[in-house]
């Protein structure tokens, strides 16, 4: 028996029928099939039957008789060696069921998807300038006690935001405001589920250079300023210095304070900003400006300004955004989502409103939105 031979008949079938079983009990290719298919047992059931084939085959295969039928035992002059020392149809045939069960294993398995639930997978979410680094330290709080779970915070504006979720671009994002009326209607003519969860509440400050000597405002000083009727600082009370309003882009939530506020405002005098880094840059230097700001203010060369009702004083802070005599200012910081999915934005956004969430909201200096505990699981 040549090595050839001893390959087909004996190593062979015993190789397909050992591969075979291993991949029909999940040892061979565990991950590697699509899930929720018979793929990976069929190609196991295959490989056994072609290694079974294999094995009777060559048993009852036999070497070819030299004596003939007609014409005797002499040898025909193209038999120059015996019919057994190369495969033939049945071997060949063992051949190509092998190469077409390789070919599906190799082409016809595809990676898994890793498994998606609360507390693993990844997720993409838009958050407003105002509220991205908020967003981000909850992503990191969250993942340290989810260790399989990762959500990436993207920065955008919130007019970007809102539009994509109404083109579903995304499906989750964190705003500094409430969603508009109109944004809201233009989200249900579209056909989408919408869901709103208050996270947290932040102060709007209005901050001026350290050595101004203005200490507070009132209503209608900010209005005049608002509208341009007030350019320098001695018109409200203070020294001879030019006045230089800086404020967010229209449509984000310290900008959107202002109008619910004063109401519609037909037009502003100021300096737009893209995002607070912007702001600071334009400001740097310039002893009479005016910001228009909504995240810490620790380590800034600002100082922020009471607002005046009535004769009293009302100092910027998370307590009086929401108790009375309240500071007119400040961020409704919301996460909006479009989906129903039982992901990990869903554990993301459970943990947010959660106890757990709302320590770490209060611990970073929000107002938590003092939601009780409640699992953010959706039905699919």
């Amino acid at each position: 028996m040549t090595l050839m031979s001893f390959i087909l008949r004996w190593l062979m079938p015993a190789v397909l029928v050992l591969v075979g079983i291993a991949v029909l009990t999940g040892f061979l290719l565990p991950d590697n099939t699509p899930t929720r298919t018979l793929l990976r047992p069929m190609l196991g059931l295959i490989v056994v039957i072609v290694g079974i084939n294999r094995f009777v085959a060559a048993r009852m295969t036999s070497p070819t008789s030299r004596r003939r039928r007609f014409g005797g035992e002499r040898q025909r002059p193209w038999e120059d060696k015996p019919p057994d020392d190369k495969p033939g149809a049945g071997n060949m045939s063992s051949l190509l069921l092998i190469a077409l069960s390789a070919s599906l294993l190799i082409f016809g398995c595809k990676p898994r998807a890793p498994e998606e639930s609360m507390t693993a997978g990844h997720a993409v979410i838009g958050a407003s300038d105002a509220v991205f680094k908020l967003a981000w330290k909850l992503s990191a709080a969250f993942q340290t006690g989810n260790p399989a779970a990762f959500v990436d915070i993207v920065r955008n504006q919130n007019l970007a935001l809102v539009d994509s979720l109404l083109n579903e671009r995304t499906e989750e994002v964190f705003l500094d405001r409430t969603l508009l009326p109109a944004e809201t209607l233009a989200i249900r003519q579209a056909g989408l589920k919408l869901f709103t969860y208050p996270v947290a509440f932040y102060p709007v400050f209005l901050m001026v250079a350290r050595d101004n000597p203005v200490e507070s405002i009132d209503s209608l000083g900010l209005h005049r300023i608002l509208t341009g009727e007030i350019r320098n600082w001695r018109q409200i009370g203070g020294d001879d210095r030019a006045l230089t309003l800086y404020t967010p882009l229209p449509g984000e939530g310290a900008f959107q304070s202002l109008v619910d506020y004063f109401g519609r405002l037909d037009s502003v005098t100021a300096e737009p900003c893209s995002t607070a880094e912007a702001m600071l840059i334009l400001a740097a230097g310039d002893g009479g400006a005016l910001l228009i700001w909504s995240l810490p203010i620790e380590g800034l060369p600002f100082k922020r300004l009471s607002f005046q009702r009535g004769g009293m004083l009302i100092p910027p802070n998370v307590e009086t955004i929401m108790e009375e005599p309240r500071y007119p200012f400040r961020l409704n910081i919301t996460y909006v989502t479009t989906h129903n999915k039982a992901d990990v934005a869903a554990g993301y956004l459970t943990f947010s409103v959660g106890n757990t969430g709302q320590r770490e909201v209060t611990r970073l200096g929000y107002r938590p939105a003092a939601v009780p505990v409640r699992i953010v699981r959706l039905r699919s």
